[in-house]
């Protein structure tokens, strides 16, 4: 996944390797990271890289755009690109990507809560992703009908990963 800091005006790469029961394995910017979650919140993560403690709260986001409060209380704003396989298969030609939810964190679908053709409502739980032995809500990131979902009971994802449709 490529994305851009916009206050700091820098590009980063990321690739996640490998996901286990004792972390995640990720190259960025083509150095070879580990990232030990602590805990996952609905607007709040917290881990360590490498060893060392982080904390991010979530301020917005949206479908092209991150606002967040890092460790030190300074707000960073994160552009997000697409990646450019999901683009193509599931943004089709008008690149609006406002009615996909995606996933927050890579796992295994172990609950899907939501029906197609269904209505949620911004926060409803939509399907359980098991992480690091930890299980994770999937919410709806607004109000609207269930059109299609894009995943099965036991499927493994990763972060990122379109998981419904949401109109």
């Amino acid at each position: 996944m490529r994305f851009r800091i916009e206050d700091l005006n820098v590009h980063v790469e990321s690739e996640v390797k490998d996901v286990s029961r004792q972390g995640i394995l990720a190259v960025i910017n083509g150095k070879e990271c580990r990232i030990d979650l602590i805990s996952i919140g609905r607007d709040r993560v917290e881990f360590l890289l490498n060893g060392k403690y982080h904390a991010v709260r979530y301020i917005d986001s949206s479908s092209k755009e991150l606002r967040m409060v890092v460790d030190n209380g300074d707000e960073v704003r994160v552009n997000l690109v697409p990646d450019a396989t999901m683009a193509s298969k599931d943004a089709g030609a008008s690149g609006d990507r406002s009615k996909y939810l995606m996933s927050s964190v890579p796992g295994k679908v172990v609950s899907i809560l939501a029906k197609k053709d269904a209505p949620v409502k911004k926060g409803d739980t939509v399907i359980i992703v098991e992480s690091m032995k930890m299980q994770v809500k999937i919410k709806a990131h607004k109000d609207g009908v269930v059109k299609e979902l894009k995943v099965k009971e036991g499927t493994n994802i990763a972060r990122n990963d379109v998981i419904a449709v949401i109109e």
